[in-house]
């Protein structure tokens, strides 16, 4: 599935992971490929990525939003620092 990850500043990530788990603002929820289309509004936490079933990278945000479409998943985060 392809993820943009964006700031404000750049654009952190961008490319293919497996899965990726998001502190969404009424709690965290993961997304997977062709995962159903919605938009939510994000609180401040980990963003974690997944390759081959394990966390490969973390990031943390201070908020945000998030679009998640079945080709792929935006994140639009208000600062974005890598953990």
């Amino acid at each position: 599935m392809q993820l943009s990850l964006i700031s404000p500043e750049k654009v952190v990530f961008t490319g293919d992971v497996e899965m990726i788990v998001i502190p969404g603002a009424k709690g965290d929820f993961g997304v997977l490929d062709r995962h159903a289309p919605f938009m939510t509004m994000l609180r401040q936490g980990p963003v974690t990525l997944y390759q081959n079933g394990k966390p490969d990278q973390v990031f943390t945000i201070t908020g945000g939003f998030c679009e998640v479409i079945p080709e792929g998943c935006v994140v639009l985060a208000d600062s974005v620092e890598n953990s």
